[in-house]
């Protein structure tokens, strides 16, 4: 059960992290700024991304405890921008996962993640992740509007093999702040599951809720923090008897720019 229960984990820090820097306080912006990806070739950005979970599982009687972290360095590359499409490679340079005390080399060390999209974030393409992700419902696509102090905007996610439920996304702009020396719009993002799933005897709810430091000049992420949370509800009949497994999952992600 334990290796079912470490693959579950591992499942679900992908799927939670959907997934800190000091400031130098809230500034005001008179007007609107667009948000796009940075398509300048050669720009290399490096980011340290931590995952801290806590999970719950009831099964009749019986209750198990587990405790996850995950570490991990990421290099992001532009190799090409052609004809307003963007090629990026993310590679994964060093990785740590740590289930209960027992620490371990992170299994895609040097994976490498190839990704096409438009300035506005919408995937053309990607190669490199395993076949039940799919990127282009992860991704955070911009509008086309400027943004203000206010402004809001929604997306939706469809349901998955790897997420089996709707999940509906807003984002919100808070403010504008400067982080280190890149000028930053801050964004609220909250992350909410639909009704029902697409796997019979499943209950899943899923919420998380995170603030996004972009550096809108360069067209790149600086912080994103979140907090989220999942509850999994699966019912089944194991010789003529109904049982329930109750999963409970609690998260936080960080991942921060580091140069």
């Amino acid at each position: 059960m334990r290796s079912g229960r470490d693959n579950m984990m591992r499942s679900a820090c992908l799927l939670m992290a959907v997934l800190f820097l000091s400031t130098s306080g809230l500034q005001a912006q008179a007007r609107g700024v667009k948000l796009q990806y940075g398509s300048k070739v050669g720009d290399q950005s490096v980011y340290h991304l931590t995952m801290d979970g806590n999970t719950t599982v009831h099964v009749n009687d019986r209750t198990q405890k587990t405790s996850i972290r995950t570490e991990m360095y990421l290099t992001q590359k532009v190799t090409a921008f052609v004809e307003g499409v963007i090629d990026l490679s993310t590679r994964i340079d060093s990785g740590s996962i740590n289930v209960n005390g027992t620490t371990s080399v992170l299994p895609n060390v040097g994976q490498t993640v190839k990704t096409s999209l438009r300035k506005n974030g919408e995937i053309v393409s990607s190669s490199g992740f395993g076949p039940n992700i799919n990127l282009n419902q992860m991704q955070l696509v911009f509008p086309d509007e400027e943004l203000q102090v206010g402004s809001s905007w929604k997306s939706s996610m469809k349901p998955s093999p790897a997420v089996p439920v709707q999940l509906n996304v807003e984002y919100k702009v808070l403010g504008f702040e400067k982080i280190r020396d890149f000028d930053c719009i801050k964004l609220a993002s909250s992350v909410r599951s639909g009704e029902k799933t697409e796997i019979e005897g499943l209950d899943l709810k899923v919420q998380a809720d995170g603030t996004i430091y972009y550096a809108y000049q360069e067209g790149k992420m600086v912080r994103n923090d979140v907090k989220s949370s999942m509850t999994m509800v699966l019912k089944r009949v194991i010789d003529n008897q109904p049982q329930r497994i109750i999963t409970r999952m609690g998260m936080d992600m960080q991942m921060e720019l580091q140069y």
